[in-house]
């Protein structure tokens, strides 16, 4: 991120770990999500891996979502990071789906199919966040901690004939990156509408956007069939603060 984004999305909740001589030897980024602790960086210097301190910093931020009030906490993580994934599942943590990291190239977006249902698109209203986070398994807090960020647009799709329905598309896009984080789509088909709205926010410098599709394995493979490329495969983790 820029400096900006880091300062005003990143830093607040940013811990430096520091060893008994003052040196900083890990470092870790939460976000608090309603009930929810949201662990998005966990780095430890490769000197000092195998010596327990992620464990440490798993532990700190435990201790730090439960004074605020959390019940859970969750990350994601690559799933042959075997270090990682035993640290987590040390700490109560399972696995709850897989997601996947693309790059989607702008030029794929007019050859996509329209959808099969007639939707329109719009900014999300603040008053509809919970609503839509909750059709759609999002933490609480979700939506409005990616309004926070500097640049960042937050749209959902809506259905005409069923105005009522929270789970239809939504979507939280950075400019500056690009990407796109949360995704989330009632039906595949439903991608070009949601990419369209997007469109529109992009910065002219950018030919591709990146997407993290979670827990929808039938819109990745409808995207990589239709132009866009696998980063990566991610699991997301949750578990329970007792």
């Amino acid at each position: 991120p820029g400096r900006a984004s880091w300062e005003a999305g990143i830093a607040p909740t940013t811990l430096f770990h520091e060893d008994a001589d003052g040196h900083v030897i890990a470092y870790s980024f939460h976000q608090l999500l309603g009930e929810t602790g949201y662990v998005t960086h966990v780095v430890v210097d490769p000197a000092h891996r195998g010596k327990r301190i992620g464990r440490a910093v798993m532990d700190a931020l435990a201790a730090l979502f439960r004074e605020a009030g959390c019940t859970r906490w969750c990350l994601n993580v690559k799933p042959e990071n075997t270090a990682a994934v035993r640290l987590y599942e040390s700490v109560g943590m399972r696995p709850a789906y897989a997601s996947t990291s693309l790059h989607f190239p702008w030029a794929a977006l007019d050859p996509l199919p329209p959808a099969t249902r007639e939707v329109t698109a719009r900014i999300v209203d603040p008053s509809e966040d919970a609503a839509i986070e909750t059709a759609f398994d999002l933490p609480l807090g979700r939506l409005a901690a990616s309004r926070k960020l500097p640049g960042r647009v937050v749209l959902r799709l809506l259905d005409p004939r069923a105005p009522d329905d929270a789970r239809v598309g939504v979507a939280s896009f950075d400019p500056n990156f690009p990407g796109s984080f949360p995704f989330r789509l009632a039906e595949p088909t439903l991608a070009r509408a949601m990419l369209e709205a997007i469109r529109p926010h992009a910065l002219p410098a950018h030919d591709h956007l990146g997407l993290v599709v979670e827990d929808d394995a039938p819109l990745a493979r409808f995207l990589l069939e239709r132009g866009a490329s696998r980063r990566m495969e991610i699991v997301h983790y949750r578990g329970a603060l007792g």
